[in-house]
């Protein structure tokens, strides 16, 4: 089911399959800046990585002492979401463990969703709870999809992503082409210096904050009509596929009952 959020400067629908924002629109421009989903291309449009980044080559993943088949960056990607809660500038989304999640994924846990719409922003900020008897491993990531072209006039060439700070090997603005994708399929900066990027083509603007949490900043599009901006807290690809999940130092532990924070954001210009 989709719900919308709406103000005197934007509206914007998200829908409780995958808890992914469908649509989102400024009030004075014609223009959709999330990915539509066309399956020609890729049937996503702005997923939650969790409870892992990625995924080994073979799929396998090993929790707790056996291995489980797991599908890329997670299962929240094709779960449904209950709606809990709206207000005037808000909505909150949750998903909890179930007969399919433990299929691929042997812990129990509550995560929650909260979108904050304030002026032409889109905040969206998650909780997950260790609701297992046992400490619960977790990596986690975001893969928004923007159009790009965002406007019938321009090409996926003209536009460029602007980092807040100097980022090593690319400086403070990356131009965007699909031969850099061809060269890197997903183009990553480990520990970026920027809590800020955007995507602009020197006049519209997606502008992205997120949160200190995030340790990587990727980029992917498979020669399509978006580009993906992907924060990701960590990256299973980076670490030693070979131990079981639990022995992977980067990845999240939370003890029984204990609560996990993090957020980011993107504003429309």
């Amino acid at each position: 089911m989709i719900y919308t959020l709406e103000n005197d400067q934007a509206i914007i629908q998200i829908d409780t399959n995958k808890a992914e924002i469908t649509s989102f629109k400024r009030k004075d421009k014609d223009i959709e800046y999330m990915w539509n989903g066309d399956p020609k291309y890729w049937s996503g449009r702005n997923p939650l990585l969790f409870p892992h980044v990625s995924s080994p080559a073979n799929k396998i993943i090993n929790f707790k002492g056996k291995d489980y088949k797991v599908n890329n960056h997670g299962f929240c990607r094709k779960s449904e979401f209950k709606f809990e809660e709206q207000g005037d500038d808000y909505l909150i989304f949750s998903l909890r463990d179930n007969e399919e999640t433990l299929k691929e994924f042997p812990y129990h846990f509550e995560l929650q969703v909260r979108y904050t719409l304030t002026g032409s922003r889109i905040s969206i900020d998650y909780t997950v709870k260790n609701t297992d008897e046992d400490d619960l491993y977790f990596g986690f990531g975001q893969h928004p999809a923007f159009n790009c072209p965002m406007v019938e006039d321009k090409q996926f060439s003209d536009y460029f992503i602007e980092f807040e700070k100097e980022e090593e090997g690319v400086g403070k603005r990356l131009d965007l082409s699909y031969e850099l994708f061809e060269q890197y399929p997903t183009f990553i900066i480990n520990d970026p210096k920027s809590r800020v990027f955007t995507l602009s083509d020197g006049g519209n603007k997606v502008v992205m904050y997120t949160d200190e949490k995030y340790k990587i900043f990727a980029l992917w599009t498979p020669h399509a009509p978006f580009v993906c901006l992907e924060p990701w807290v960590n990256n299973i690809n980076a670490m030693d596929e070979s131990l079981p999940f639990e022995k992977m130092k980067e990845n999240i532990c939370l003890r029984p009952q204990e609560i996990y924070e993090i957020g980011y954001g993107f504003e429309l210009v």
